[in-house]
């Protein structure tokens, strides 16, 4: 299994992961309609939104995406994990734990001071996946605006 940026050629398979996801969660969504969404990722502006994906016999099996934010603690920058989704016949297969290593080993490389993520607290499966692998748990509030 290899973990990469995504880039062009990917548009198909990554449109079908954002499909697929939102279907996961519950979602109806039509076929298609990741496309636009695959193409912003491929050609996300420079210093914006990262998308990694987790690739397994020429085929795509997971992504993880990021944006970049500031300010963090004493005025450092970090990435907030909006998405991670590895398809249901990937699960289980380290692709998740792949994932994870190369968000902390990009946060390194770009001199981040921290990841942050939320969940829905009914998901469970996605909190005993983070809480397995160690990680800390804040007490926050979320909100959100809809213009």
């Amino acid at each position: 299994m290899q973990i990469r940026h995504a880039r062009h050629g990917d548009e198909a398979q990554l449109a079908f992961l954002l499909e697929d996801h939102e279907r996961h969660y519950g979602k109806r969504v039509a076929d298609g309609a990741g496309a636009r969404g695959a193409a912003f990722l491929i050609d996300a502006p420079p210093g914006g939104t990262i998308c990694l994906v987790a690739e397994r016999d020429g085929r795509l099996v997971g992504f993880a995406i990021l944006n970049p934010y500031f300010p963090g603690p004493n005025l450092t920058h970090g990435l907030l994990l909006k998405e991670l989704y590895v398809t249901g016949d990937a699960r289980s297969s380290g692709a998740g734990e792949r994932l994870m290593e190369a968000i902390r080993t990009l946060a390194l490389q770009r001199g981040d001071t921290r990841v942050i993520w939320t969940t829905g607290v009914d998901n469970s499966g996605s909190q005993r996946f983070y809480d397995r692998l160690g990680m800390r748990r804040e007490k926050k509030v979320y909100y959100v605006m809809d213009p």
